[in-house]
């Protein structure tokens, strides 16, 4: 009797410690393929409540980290095994910091590469562009995901195509997908001037819609075509999304990586 009442114990233990340790979220696996060259690169997304990471493969072995409860930002270099962290206040004086440099930069405009001069031009109006978005009928089925289609115009310039999949169709609360709107709310007030000083690589393009996006509104995009000079460059296909519990550890910066800081004489280069 006194052995039964011991395993119990040890069982009710071992599920208060796996609840402390793990919470119910939802994890997406998708694959992205370079039209071009065929390479292929994996990215993992998991969300809580309260957190969202982004883990991808590849040439751009990154990750991004978002606390949406104290509001910091971690971008994770894996190659490099280094890690940039901000909290808002930072971000904010960031912010200031390199507008005031790119507007100082701008006086010497007539001397600077095409590239150059699109890039400052960006950190000062991150906004600028917004795309417009317009189904169209090429509703088909991803997976086992009935969707809706949709495409992205930028100046009448076709750059995105999309099918959506709607939240009921994929069988998960639209709920569970409220931490992805802070992050990309967060992305769009405080991060759009600092990441051109981020060796950032692809890892902030799954972050890059704006408010007239049907993303989040509709659904979530199974499959998202990229153009670039009005050919296909990148197709990303979602091949599984499901609710599971989530370790908490998943959240952490990998042991033995160093911290860095911002270069803001990078931005001239």
């Amino acid at each position: 009797m006194i052995v039964s009442k011991n395993i119990l114990l040890l069982g009710l233990t071992f599920l208060t410690s796996f609840t402390l340790m793990a919470e119910d979220g939802v994890f997406i696996l998708s694959k992205t393929k370079s039209l071009g060259n065929g390479k292929v690169s994996v990215s993992e997304i998991y969300l809580t409540p309260d957190k969202m990471m982004v883990k991808n493969s590849g040439a751009d072995n990154s990750t991004i980290i978002f606390d949406a409860t104290t509001e910091i930002f971690t971008f994770i270099d894996n190659k490099k095994k280094e890690y940039y962290q901000f909290d808002k206040p930072t971000l904010l004086q960031l912010k200031e910091q390199i507008k005031m440099m790119a507007k100082m930069m701008q006086q010497f405009a007539a001397n600077m590469p095409e590239e150059q001069k699109k890039r400052f031009d960006k950190i000062l109006n991150p906004g600028g562009d917004m795309m417009t978005y317009q189904t169209n009928g090429q509703n088909a089925k991803v997976g086992s995901w009935a969707t809706t289609g949709y495409d992205g115009l930028n100046e009448d310039n076709k750059v995105l195509q999309m099918n959506i999949a709607s939240f009921q169709t994929l069988g998960v609360a639209q709920s569970k997908f409220d931490v992805m709107k802070k992050m990309m709310n967060y992305f769009k007030q405080n991060l759009q001037e600092v990441i051109a000083l981020i060796p950032s690589g692809g890892s902030f393009s799954q972050m890059g819609f704006d408010d007239n996006s049907p993303i989040l509104k509709d659904g979530i995009p199974v499959k998202t075509i990229s153009y670039k000079e009005g050919k296909a460059d990148n197709e990303n296909i979602v091949e599984s999304l499901a609710e599971q519990a989530i370790a908490a550890d998943q959240f952490k910066v990998p042991a033995g990586y160093k911290q860095q800081q911002i270069n803001m004489q990078s931005m001239g280069r």
